[in-house]
């Protein structure tokens, strides 16, 4: 798992879901099989794609209806 932080990028052999428990899960949203993102840096969205900055995040269709309902309350 690459973890991208604003100024750095870590790299862990944990798996995605490990990483994802450990993350408060108020603050960050899973929208990929391979993608979680903190809800705070979102910018905007669409039923595809979530934009961070300059930064296309695909959503997954196997996620695509929780992430329309847990961002449709932002």
């Amino acid at each position: 798992v690459k973890i991208i932080l604003h100024n750095r990028h870590i790299i862990t052999k944990q798996t995605i879901s490990t990483v994802e428990d450990m993350l408060p899960a108020g603050d960050f949203l899973r929208v990929h099989r391979s993608f979680i993102v903190n809800r705070k840096k979102i910018d905007s969205f669409n039923a595809h794609a979530l934009f961070i900055g300059q930064h296309e995040v695909p959503v997954g269709p196997l996620y695509r209806l929780d992430v329309q309902r847990k961002l449709a309350h932002v």
